[in-house]
């Protein structure tokens, strides 16, 4: 559920977060493919651990540590503030579940 909920913040307030990252070489065009790419990760992650497959996992978990990086270098270098805290905590939180010792042994025992 929260890979969807932040595929969903991701397109109401993702490609104005990510014009601030050091990818947009060429305006907001770059910056805001890539926000819809992440965003279709956030997606198709979710949609493969509900079918419980392994590349959805993968993909879920690159995209959670990927969106706390971004998140970590806008924050630092721009000093966002609250919607910075909780952009932050909802990224960390889904990878802490995704990493979790639960999370793990039930994609071992039941992912294809």
């Amino acid at each position: 559920m929260l890979s969807y909920f932040r595929a969903v913040g991701m397109v109401l307030f993702g490609s104005a977060y990510y014009r601030q990252l050091p990818l947009d070489l060429f305006g907001s065009g770059v910056a805001t493919l890539f926000a819809l790419f992440l965003t279709g990760t956030f997606v198709a992650g979710g949609i493969g651990i509900t079918n419980e497959r392994k590349w959805g996992y993968i993909l879920a978990v690159f995209s959670a540590c990927y969106s706390v990086l971004a998140t970590l270098w806008v924050g630092i270098n721009f000093s966002m503030g609250m919607g910075f805290i909780l952009r932050l905590m909802f990224d960390i939180v889904l990878v802490v579940l995704l990493f979790h010792s639960h999370s793990r042994s039930y994609k071992k025992i039941w992912f294809r």
